[in-house]
């Protein structure tokens, strides 16, 4: 899908790097306007990263390369990238301390120690005071370990790319889902958000209130364990359990209630730490006032009806609206280019898994929440270039 792109950016590349895919979005200010620069993504062989663990730094770094040079649409003009940590080895909290600590940078390290597993000698952190309120001081830690954070940073040089930024994915996240994040955002009507990450090995949960981050919860939760059970259930390769997976309907009540017990769990389990964090939230942070949406995104957004089906599961305990966010509410191009560029048509055969004449069921779906972390990173040089 090669479109003509006639202007040129120098804002930073957004980098999306997961186990099984990596995602670049490049953007552009025109007039006020966020327009998409550049857009490309590609499948990881399963090894090549593990749990954000880089196994093969030499074939990802050429992969990076590829991504870069050759767009699905637009072409990326900058070698300078703001790319994200894995989401299962950081930690963001926000914390509160009293204003007669003579010394906050002392009073941070002491903080990440209580909630941090690794020596403060092992890890990269930074805070951010976020309020003063009588006498206490709400501030924002961000830290990864050092190993990690080495890695990430050895494979963007050996991809030929100078580093804007490593950013905690969360924060990517709320600035892709969130008006509240944009740097012209000027409402007195804040309001407070748990936001879900459903992705293709994890899923992660962000608690957002008055412009920013809470803390975060990572959930064992995969798109890849419901392809994995559903390919060895009908004997089929994960390829054709992955569509059958996103289309969610066949002709059989038989197969389909087979579907429906594979989902159940993800639900089920899904439900039990949605349930945990409100908990947790409303315990710690009531001042706040209550949760007024639940968004998702990530690239489980795509298992057809996910949001009705997690609302429906949650409705007699939660009275909080549950929908998919929109991580296009920044960016200014017309509706039908933005379909073109975001549309993924999935097609499955039943013959697969009937023995009788063929019968292809298709679905059309936006795409444009797998690329929610990729468009939060990239707005970051916009964003903080206006402030």
């Amino acid at each position: 899908m090669n479109f003509l792109n006639y202007n040129t950016s120098n804002y930073p590349i957004g980098l999306d790097i997961s186990d099984l895919s990596l995602k670049l979005i490049q953007l552009n200010k025109i007039k006020n306007k966020i327009k998409i620069q550049a857009l490309n993504d590609v499948a990881l062989a399963e090894g090549l990263i593990v749990n954000g663990e880089i196994k093969n730094q030499k074939k990802v770094a050429e992969i990076i390369k590829q991504l870069v040079s050759s767009s699905k649409y637009g072409e990326a003009t900058s070698k300078s990238v703001v790319a994200c940590l894995p989401e299962t080895k950081t930690f963001i909290k926000l914390v509160e301390i009293k204003e007669i600590s003579n010394d906050l940078s002392a009073a941070v390290a002491h903080e990440i120690e209580k909630y941090f597993p690794l020596p403060l000698d092992e890890i990269y952190y930074d805070w951010q005071v976020i309020e003063n309120h009588n006498n206490i001081r709400s501030v924002l830690i961000g830290a990864a370990p050092k190993n990690i954070v080495d890695q990430y940073i050895s494979l963007l040089a050996d991809a030929n790319l100078s580093i804007e930024a490593l950013e905690i994915e969360p924060v990517a996240l709320c600035r892709s889902l969130l008006y509240e994040e944009s740097y012209d955002f000027h409402g007195n009507d804040k309001k407070n958000y748990a936001i879900i990450d459903i992705g293709a090995t994890r899923s992660s949960l962000i608690l957002y209130s008055r412009n920013t981050i809470l803390f975060t919860v990572s959930m064992p939760i995969s798109g890849r364990e419901i392809t994995k059970n559903l390919s060895e259930i009908f004997k089929i390769k994960k390829a054709h359990a992955e569509k059958i997976k996103i289309i969610g309907r066949l002709a059989q009540n038989k197969v389909q209630k087979i579907i429906n017990n594979s989902l159940s769990d993800m639900i089920s389990n899904l439900n039990k730490k949605i349930k945990e964090a409100i908990k947790f939230y409303n315990n710690h942070f009531s001042d706040r006032g209550p949760l007024n949406n639940i968004l998702l995104c990530g690239g489980g957004t795509n298992i057809r009806n996910i949001d009705k089906i997690i609302s429906g599961s949650l409705r007699s305990n939660l009275n909080i609206e549950i929908k998919k966010g929109d991580s296009l509410i920044h960016i200014n191009e017309e509706k039908k280019m933005l379909s073109k560029l975001f549309s993924e048509k999935h097609v499955f055969n039943l013959k697969i898994l009937q023995k009788q004449k063929a019968t292809k069921l298709s679905i059309t779906q936006d795409a444009s929440l797998r690329f929610a972390t990729a468009i939060g990173l990239a707005l970051r040089g916009i964003f903080v270039d206006e402030i």
